[in-house]
């Protein structure tokens, strides 16, 4: 029998307080964790959590595996540059979720707003700095009607 594999990417990113972050994905957020691995001397090596499926992989950042160097690592500053959008997808209500997120002192970048593609979203920041926008589809918009109010909004 063939094994079935969804094609799915789950980023893994680089923080500086694994057991800081973990909360903040569980217990701030409400995600799931799943795949910890916990070393003899109880710090945390990996996790990953989502709401339903794994969406982010999360590693101290001294476990870095790829050809930049530690040192090189620790002169920049984690989550610049770096984007995710989570759509809901049913998980939850997006507002119910953004009021429950936003009392537990969450770092707020933009508070609801629907957008003219069709999509209700926020923006919060993780404690490393990384930018999780949480969306929900609201609306159904042609490709012209996008496209149109994509050219006013960005008229210069």
């Amino acid at each position: 029998m063939e094994t079935r594999r969804n094609n799915t990417i789950a980023p893994s990113i680089r923080v500086k307080d694994m057991q800081k972050s973990l909360d903040f994905y569980t217990k701030t957020l409400g995600f799931q964790a799943s795949g910890k691995l916990t070393r003899k001397d109880g710090r945390i090596a990996h996790a990953s959590v989502g709401f339903d499926s794994p969406l982010l992989m999360l590693s101290p950042v001294e476990y870095v595996r790829t050809p930049q160097t530690k040192e090189e690592l620790a002169k920049n500053k984690l989550g610049v540059g770096v984007e995710f959008h989570i759509g809901m997808n049913g998980s939850k209500k997006l507002d119910e979720f953004f009021t429950e997120v936003k009392a537990k002192g969450i770092t707020v970048i933009n508070e609801p707003k629907t957008e003219f593609w069709g999509d209700r979203q926020f923006t919060v920041k993780d404690p490393d700095g990384y930018s999780l926008t949480f969306s929900e589809h609201v609306n159904d918009v042609t490709p012209e009607a996008w496209t149109a109010a994509f050219e006013s909004a960005h008229q210069k």
